[in-house]
């Protein structure tokens, strides 16, 4: 039994999303059995500015525009709720920043 799916991309991920539909059949199925809160998660860099606007930031808009281009081809109408986009990025140690899932 779980709540949340989260969904871990990396890097072309957000852009392929939108050409996904049978991975959107497969949790449309999943959430008819069991009801969830769908998560995207992207994992990447560490956040460095980049023209005023962070990694992170940048990553989110990505999201945003890839999750309109999956909404207006219909693949999300089986949540009862927007799905939530997370960024989890390394530090400059290398180490994991994920964020809370809670």
């Amino acid at each position: 039994m779980f709540s949340k799916l989260v969904v871990i991309l990396a890097d072309d991920g957000i852009t392929c999303l939108p050409r996904e539909a049978m991975m959107f059949e497969t949790l449309r199925k999943m959430n008819e059995v069991r009801p969830f809160k769908l998560v995207f998660l992207f994992e990447g860099p560490p956040p460095v500015p980049r023209e005023g606007r962070s990694v992170s930031a940048e990553v989110r808009w990505k999201f945003e525009k890839a999750l309109e281009s999956v909404a207006a081809k219909h693949f999300l109408d089986f949540l009862d709720s927007p799905p939530t986009i997370r960024v989890a990025t390394r530090d400059h140690h290398d180490q994991w920043n994920f964020p809370d899932f809670d």
